[in-house]
């Protein structure tokens, strides 16, 4: 997510920016030289990921970033995951939180985001909250759903799982005599398959569900 986009989003807990001018939220944003132009763009990305959504015609800020508000879901992120080579080692200190209307995500349990690192999902097909798909690229997020942490579940499915230690974002198959994550890359000659061994410390965390791209 670009950096203005979360300043906004951060600014939009304690200020009703649809009673604030463009050239005010600029300099609240210590971005006094900002165009009202670009704020507008931004404005429109936060409302096409379904973030943030502010009326300045009728002075009406309909979805904001308050975590108490039953309409949204506050997705904490919890760090980065590899969309590459398995190099990324997974941690779980959160550092954020992403706030999504309900409407959006159809979710069975609890969620968390993950920011993805790397490239071997960029020709995946994930759903996104406006009710596209699109491919899961580099900074891109990841909203996962708990609730689905089974391997036979997941088969055929893009999970976060913990493969000794490192995390990933990969297509779980099942094959004749083993289980594989699977990369789904513009460039797949570079990401071979995980092959998971039974020996192997392994746990899947939950399905990806959404991205929301960054």
């Amino acid at each position: 997510m670009h950096e203005i986009q979360e300043l906004l989003l951060e600014l939009a807990k304690s200020e009703d920016l649809s009673r604030v001018s463009l050239r005010k939220i600029a300099e609240m944003l210590g971005r006094k030289d900002m165009s009202p132009g670009v704020l507008q763009h931004h404005f429109a990305q936060l409302e096409k990921k379904k973030l943030l959504f502010v009326d300045r015609k009728g002075k009406t800020q309909q979805i904001g970033a308050d975590l108490t508000d039953s309409r949204l879901y506050a997705i904490p992120i919890v760090g980065m995951a590899s969309c590459g080579l398995a190099n990324q080692f997974a941690e779980e200190a959160i550092e954020g939180y992403l706030h999504v209307s309900k409407t959006s995500i159809k979710a069975k349990g609890q969620l968390f985001a993950v920011r993805a690192s790397g490239d071997s999902m960029n020709d995946a097909s994930v759903s996104t909250p406006d009710g596209n798909v699109a491919p899961l690229e580099n900074g891109d997020y990841a909203i996962v759903d708990t609730s689905f942490c089974s391997v036979d579940e997941n088969i055929g499915k893009y999970v976060v799982s913990i493969i000794n230690g490192l995390a990933n974002i990969k297509r779980l198959m099942k094959r004749a005599y083993d289980y594989a994550l699977v990369s789904e890359s513009t460039d797949m000659k570079k990401y071979p398959p995980i092959i998971i061994h039974e020996d192997d410390d392994y746990l899947i965390n939950g399905r990806v569900i959404a991205v929301i791209k960054g």
